[in-house]
């Protein structure tokens, strides 16, 4: 497929790899080898002949329970590396699947410093995020939560967007969501945001822009 691993903008460490439709995230952890956040289907070899020569994958990460396509064949390709779900997702997975889930909250000690995993609160798809703080950098990494528009590969997008999707299928409460980003937005708002659906974002009002989607999607203005 010709599709390569390249580096997130701002951020040491962190690799995209953009098929046609999804992105997959390599996050270098503590001892130099990756996390896989969301394998994609059909880019095991990829992964193994880009990463493996950067340290190699211990961990592939299934970050909702709909991003599931991709993990058998990376599975099979990296049979050393530990599975990670968080709790909430881990049943339909293995239903799906047949495969075996630890729990993300486990990789926590593995996380290099300034990167840490959040679990949003008032979704129904077990979804986890990785947020890496690097200098002045606030990075998001999420699955289908926040999109972007997506651009060739090593452009970048200008704007935040919602998957038509995510509020029918991705929302139990869509209440406590909305609390919840809030609350990160506030605590450290974050500059650059990576999508599994879309290109790259780096924007200094970053935070103000995914609070004004918020507002105009489901949440009431504060």
């Amino acid at each position: 497929m010709n599709m390569h691993f390249t580096p997130a903008p701002g951020l040491d460490g962190v690799y995209l790899l953009q098929s046609a439709k999804l992105t997959s995230f390599a996050l270098r952890l503590k001892d130099g080898t990756y996390c896989l956040y969301s394998p994609i289907a059909g880019m095991a070899q990829e992964a193994q002949t880009e990463l493996g020569e950067k340290g190699g994958i211990s961990v592939l990460l299934a970050p909702n329970h709909y991003h599931n396509m991709g993990l058998k064949e990376h599975v099979a390709a990296f049979p050393r590396a530990t599975l990670m779900s968080s709790n909430a997702a881990a049943p339909r997975l293995k239903k799906i699947t047949g495969l075996a889930f630890s729990d993300v909250k486990a990789l926590a000690p593995q996380l290099p410093d300034g990167t840490r995993l959040l679990e949003p609160e008032g979704l129904k798809t077990g979804e986890v995020w990785s947020e890496i703080v690097l200098g002045e950098e606030v990075a998001w990494v999420v699955t289908d939560a926040f999109s972007t528009k997506r651009h060739p590969a090593g452009e970048e997008a200008d704007a935040p967007s919602m998957l038509g999707t995510f509020p029918k299928y991705g929302i139990k409460d869509s209440g406590k969501f909305c609390r919840w980003v809030e609350k990160q937005l506030a605590l450290r708002p974050p500059t650059i945001l990576l999508s599994c659906h879309g290109s790259p974002l780096r924007d200094g009002n970053l935070a103000t822009a995914l609070q004004r989607l918020l507002n105009e999607t489901f949440c009431e203005p504060r």
